[in-house]
């Protein structure tokens, strides 16, 4: 059987263009960290008071990825992970490795800003990794991922339905960021007919939630909530809304509609303006009926730190029950917290 030829990304902001490397015949792999591990290396490079999630993620790039990912690109998130690039490139040995900028702002000269960007990714492609990336592969890859995150966004209502767990949603998500594509897209296709089938679970007990925060990628997490009582029926998350719930536009020029669809997606905390983050969880919150709000932050994540006032204040004002957490990256710390959790189950 041959090996898949793969590109690691690292993106905070699921902001990573996966068609172009679906066009240059590669799988785009989304990186994710490993809360059992040690962070012995990445502690050489990187102060403890940075992001304990992208140093997690740092750790595994030092100590060697799986041997099918050729490059990695990194997105521009926040400030921590932008920087962490320079590490990477000093001490992680791959044949490719790109910077992409993506504008912390949403307007026309940003967008411009990012085509041109855009366009480079393509040349160093090309360039470094023997590829040809041609309008008609980014078409039909951008068809592709319409449709897996049309078939998300279709999965994502069984939720609500008390039909899918969050965890079990979760867990899927993650299946499609980091497998082949046309694998995805069968297994998704399978499991909405699975779901279809399916009988609701009893909500007895349940407190329905909308999840939010920093980049949640440990399912076991959700798995506590959930032995907590809590129901994720609606999320803002990276491995969650944030990665399928626009699409591409398929009539317009590919480069062009990919950037305008990743500058006209759901807001990250990184973004601006960062108020239009606080309507869309404020738009979920009301259209699922959510019983409340769970706010989570990997321990020195400042975009989301900086952002709770303001979500606290306005949840307040709307009278929608909030909660805002700062956890360790291991399962222990979820564990410790389960006072907090359980506290605002009984307040619910």
């Amino acid at each position: 059987m041959e090996k898949l030829k793969k590109i690691g990304y690292f993106d905070a902001g699921v902001e990573f263009p996966e068609e172009i490397i679906m066009a240059a015949g590669f799988t785009p792999v989304r990186l994710l960290g490993d809360p059992t591990i040690d962070l012995d290396k990445a502690n050489q490079h990187v102060p403890p008071n940075h992001c304990v999630w992208a140093r997690n993620v740092l750790e595994q790039a030092i100590k060697g990825l799986d041997s099918e990912i050729r490059g990695v690109i990194t997105s521009h998130g926040c400030d921590c992970t932008n920087r962490e690039f320079d590490i990477w490139l000093e001490c992680v040995k791959l044949d490719f490795m790109f910077f992409l900028n993506v504008p912390l702002k949403r307007n026309d000269i940003a967008k411009k800003f990012f085509i041109n960007d855009l366009k480079e990714l393509v040349t160093q492609i090309e360039e470094n990794l023997n590829a040809k990336i041609t309008d008609e592969n980014l078409r039909e890859s951008i068809m592709k991922m319409n449709k897996i995150r049309s078939l998300l966004k279709e999965i994502s209502e069984y939720r609500s339905k008390l039909i899918l767990k969050g965890s079990e949603f979760h867990e899927l998500v993650k299946q499609v960021q980091q497998n082949d594509k046309d694998v995805a897209l069968n297994t998704l296709e399978t499991k909405l007919n699975d779901f279809k089938s399916r009988n609701k679970f009893s909500e007895n007990g349940l407190k329905k939630i909308l999840l939010t925060g920093s980049e949640i990628d440990d399912t076991e997490f959700i798995k506590f909530l959930e032995g907590l009582k809590f129901h994720v029926v609606i999320d803002d998350l990276g491995i969650g809304t944030r990665y399928f719930w626009n699409k591409i536009d398929e009539t317009e020029e590919p480069i062009k509609s990919i950037a305008k669809y990743h500058l006209n997606k759901p807001i990250f905390s990184t973004k601006f303006p960062s108020y239009k983050r606080f309507d869309f969880i404020k738009e979920l919150a009301e259209s699922y009926k959510v019983d409340g709000i769970i706010n989570i932050a990997a321990k020195f994540c400042e975009p989301i730190l900086y952002d709770h006032p303001f979500m606290s204040k306005k949840f307040k004002e709307l009278e929608i029950p909030y909660l805002f957490v700062e956890i360790e990256y291991n399962r222990e710390a979820y564990r410790q917290l389960s006072t907090r959790f359980e506290a605002f189950h009984e307040m619910l």
